[in-house]
């Protein structure tokens, strides 16, 4: 069996002004790839980038499409390898390579006519899944937001706080005060804030009884981790832009930096990959917490990993919702007690909606 072939489109929807930190996530969620990969049986896998757009399509194009025409795409674990080598020089945006694997591993899934929650080994088949916040200006509206997912029976809420520490501790007091107290809240400054910062913030979060508290550093600053993690009681959770993957997370855990592992298929390089992370979190005794991607496609590879896991305790919703439901015939569903459901069908189970992509496509390359 071989890929006979790699189809690229580029589409531009409409964005709506969403904003994390105060900087806009239209570039994420508004130009797209639509990839295609087709094998010689007839079967197809594809996926969204997690933006990129153009930029996006032409490293796919370059490099992703030579290097995969010919191959097996029954060696996933081959390819996956492969593609990391090759990577050193490739030079690539951070999620070009997983945006081609979890491609790969949809076609996989068809081919094998089952879903990918099942190749890896299912441990279960639904999940508790907590509302995750945009960046809001007013205490007052992330309140009304944590309640309303509340009444909808989540599980939790997060909030991806502004970045000023006085300002983000009066909308955690705040949210704490509107809701139940077994409603797990967690925070997400974005890399807000210095090592004064994080540690003001973060000792009112756990008096507060928060969860855990999310990316107060930037990922980057090992040290500052590690600081906090001796200082705080609340769990911290780190490593979501970490480049390189299951090498960088490794040194994160040998160091107890973090107490809660993060990544995603988009950001460390592809479904396998971060199934890979999952285990090295479980032998360190943490979790690994899967971000989520503002897209669907990206949604259910995030999802099936986490139902393969038992060290991880979410699924990741990204709300408002309508932002994030878009081009594909139907999203990942959350039950009406707050559990995302395994979608049903082979591979991802979630089909682009090529009605919608073909409406707003700017190139095909």
């Amino acid at each position: 069996m071989k890929i006979e072939d790699v189809k690229i489109t580029v589409f531009r929807r409409p964005g709506d002004g969403t904003k994390i930190k105060g900087q806009s996530m239209q570039h994420l969620t508004s130009d797209i790839v639509a990839l295609q990969v087709i094998s010689d049986s007839g079967h197809v896998g594809e996926t969204l980038s997690l933006g990129g757009g153009m930029g996006m399509g032409h490293y796919l194009a370059s490099s992703i499409r030579p290097f995969l025409l010919g191959r097996n795409p029954l060696e996933r674990e081959a390819n996956s390898k492969e593609m990391w080598d090759l990577n050193r020089l490739w030079f690539s945006p951070l999620f070009m390579v997983g945006t081609a694997d979890v491609a790969l591993w949809d076609l996989y899934g068809k081919i094998r006519n089952a879903p990918i929650h099942e190749v890896l080994g299912t441990f279960r088949t639904r999940i508790p899944t907590y509302a995750s916040s945009m960046t809001h200006t007013t205490v007052e509206a992330f309140v009304e937001e944590a309640v309303q997912f509340q009444d909808l029976n989540y599980h939790g809420y997060k909030l991806h706080v502004l970045g000023d520490p006085d300002f983000d501790i009066e909308c955690c007091k705040a949210v704490r005060a509107a809701t139940r107290d077994d409603f797990k809240l967690m925070v997400d400054a974005v890399s807000a804030y210095d090592h004064a910062g994080a540690l003001k913030v973060g000792y009112a979060l756990q008096d507060l009884g928060y969860h855990w508290f999310e990316e107060p550093l930037r990922d980057y600053d090992l040290a500052g981790y590690r600081m906090l993690t001796e200082r705080l009681d609340i769990a911290i959770a780190g490593t979501e832009t970490n480049e390189g993957g299951l090498m960088a997370r490794a040194e994160w855990a040998a160091s107890n930096a973090c107490d809660i592992i993060r990544a995603d298929p988009s950001f460390t390089y592809g479904i396998g990959h971060t199934r890979k992370i999952g285990a090295l979190a479980e032998a360190f005794g943490k979790n690994l917490e899967i971000h989520t991607n503002p897209n669907p496609m990206m949604d259910a590879a995030a999802l099936h990993v986490a139902l393969s896991l038992p060290n991880t305790e979410f699924f990741e919703q990204l709300v408002p919702t309508h932002t994030f439901d878009f081009a594909v015939e139907q999203t990942v569903q959350v039950d009406s007690q707050g559990y995302a459901v395994a979608p049903e069908g082979p591979g991802l189970g979630l089909k682009i909606d090529w009605d919608y992509v073909e409406k707003y496509k700017i190139a095909e390359l």
